[in-house]
């Protein structure tokens, strides 16, 4: 602390920095004298009887005494500047008349100037001494004097020149570091507040998140993390209560095996399914991820284990199954009542051609939806994968089939259905799905064209792919809506005033397009009709033979 620095109020009863290095200052240099005063006494008790050594000496105890009772909290910076100068003053007295060449001691006040004030003090005491040295020499002439006070000069100066440039440095140096500090913390603080922040998010989620290092150590979890396997907040390295099972009320997962224990060896996988009995007594299906983090910095490379409450999903998806399976059930009798009350009508030899045309497609459709009811249990246990069985298979026949069950109800409203498809449309796909996609597009073109108005139905081989384009002149989509028609249950408003619907026909209808390697677009303008477009790749057979 610089003695003469403004300093604060210091705290009653203890001395401020300020102060002490005051004190211990004065009370060197008087240690010092008082130290050589013994050895002048013993030595050469002579000196000790010069009244100018005896009231040099007198003069430096009587200032440190004064130093260490003056309440120097409470004065100007300025004061302290009395004290070096007196002791330069004292040390002059000390020195003066005698063989002993004191003027080592004047070093004491020339630091203490040189180290805490400006130069200009610096030059002022240095002046002093001089004048001091100069008196003392005139009064003790000798062959040596004028080189004594050159000798005692120069040394000084450089010594004062010296403390002065290292002080400068030194403050220099702590200002650095004192700056080098303020950033440390203050980036110390926005990474504390980043990682709370960042805690609070995590913490804020329903996804359970746990940081592993390479030797298995948690190195962090958030609350759903520690909510879900029940572990203490303050250790989460103790053992779980919650415990992981094989299945609903199954067999417990072997330590060895558990997601955490398999993340901990360096694994990385997706989805794992495990149930889990919690501390509550509630049964818990998760789905548990675990991914690598690669090393940054000083930082270790880690595990992120990821786990997914999909308890909801999985009972949702159990449900599902379950009214599917009585949807299929319920449905199965009333349509075998109609394929056998068709089948008997049929069989009447009194029935007119136009009557069994209509009986026979009664038949075919009932069988179709007899094949749908029985795949609904397979395909909601599995997913819907958009083909089940593929064949070569002719899609003009499939065409020609959905377009004559239909226009029955296009003649019902006056509607012409015009078909083109004059060749053959070889591919290899899933039949059964295919009629799902013709009979949606083209039933979706009769429903929505108004009465008099005309669907017209081209198929053609174009390059590899095989074309089917349904264009109707009906009320059309808008543009606003036409990028939502393939999202499930989504109608527009001129749809829900036509005609009744759920909205997931264009959507299954693209699936099982995808899945045969096929694109299915729509072109449409509001009032002025619809245009839909299939594209499905050639039977490879087929393109074998052309190429």
């Amino acid at each position: 602390m610089a003695i003469g620095a403004a300093r604060t109020m210091p705290v009653v009863g203890a001395p401020d920095g300020r102060t002490r290095s005051i004190w211990l200052t004065q009370l060197v240099l008087a240690a010092s004298l008082l130290i050589t005063a013994i050895l002048v006494m013993v030595l050469q008790p002579a000196v000790f009887g010069h009244w100018n050594f005896l009231l040099g000496t007198l003069l430096i105890v009587t200032l440190t005494l004064a130093t260490l009772t003056a309440p120097w909290s409470r004065l100007p910076a300025s004061a302290v500047l009395a004290v070096p100068f007196a002791d330069a003053i004292a040390i002059g007295l000390v020195s003066s008349g005698s063989d002993l060449r004191l003027g080592y001691l004047w070093a004491f006040p020339v630091m203490w100037v040189a180290m805490h004030f400006r130069t200009t003090a610096l030059a002022i005491m240095l002046a002093l001494i001089g004048l001091i040295l100069l008196l003392d020499s005139a009064m003790t002439p000798g062959p040596l004097g004028a080189l004594r006070v050159f000798v005692v000069l120069l040394t000084l100066t450089f010594i004062g020149i010296t403390a002065h440039l290292s002080l400068r440095r030194t403050r220099s140096l702590r200002r650095l570091l004192r700056r080098q500090a303020d950033r440390l913390t203050a980036t110390l603080s926005r990474r504390s507040d980043q990682e709370r922040r960042t805690m609070e998010i995590l913490n804020g989620i329903d996804t359970g998140i746990a940081r592993i290092s390479e030797d298995g150590t948690v190195l962090a979890v958030n609350d759903a993390y520690a909510r879900l396997y029940g572990l203490d907040a303050l250790d989460p390295t103790l053992p779980a209560q919650s415990v992981e099972y094989t299945g609903l009320r199954g067999m417990p997962v072997p330590y060895s095996e558990r997601p955490f224990s398999r993340a901990a060896r360096g694994e990385t996988f997706t989805d794992a399914s495990v149930w889990l009995f919690t501390a509550e007594g509630e049964w818990r299906a998760l789905s548990v991820t675990a991914k690598r983090l690669s090393a940054r910095g000083d930082e270790e490379s880690s595990i992120l284990l990821l786990v997914h409450d999909v308890t909801a999903l999985t009972y949702a998806q159990r449900e599902r199954e379950r009214f599917t399976a009585m949807a299929s059930h319920e449905l199965k009798h009333p349509l075998t009542v109609m394929i056998g009350n068709a089948e008997l009508a049929l069989e009447l030899d009194e029935l007119t051609p136009r009557t069994r045309e209509r009986f026979e497609s009664i038949v075919a459709a009932s069988d179709r939806m007899l094949t749908m009811t029985e795949s609904l249990v397979t395909t909601s246990r599995r997913g819907f994968s958009g083909r089940d069985e593929v064949a070569d298979i002719d899609l003009r026949q499939i065409l020609l089939e959905s377009v004559a069950s239909f226009r029955p109800t296009a003649a019902a409203n006056d509607i012409s259905v015009d078909v083109r498809a004059d060749e053959a449309l070889p591919i290899t796909a899933d039949g059964f799905r295919l009629r799902q996609v013709v009979d949606n597009v083209v039933s979706n073109g009769i429903k929505y064209t108004p009465r008099d108005g005309r669907v017209r139905i081209v198929g053609a081989v174009d390059g590899g792919r095989v074309v089917l384009t349904v264009a109707d002149s009906g009320i059309g989509i808008g543009a606003e809506d036409l990028p939502r028609v393939l999202t499930p249950y989504f109608r527009t408003e001129e749809a829900k005033q036509k005609s009744g619907g759920t909205g997931l026909g264009l959507g299954i209808s693209n699936d099982i397009v995808l899945a045969h390697g096929g694109t299915l677009e729509i072109d449409s303008e509001a009032g002025a009709g619809t245009t839909v477009t299939v594209r499905l790749p050639l039977a490879p057979a087929v393109t074998e033979g052309r190429a």
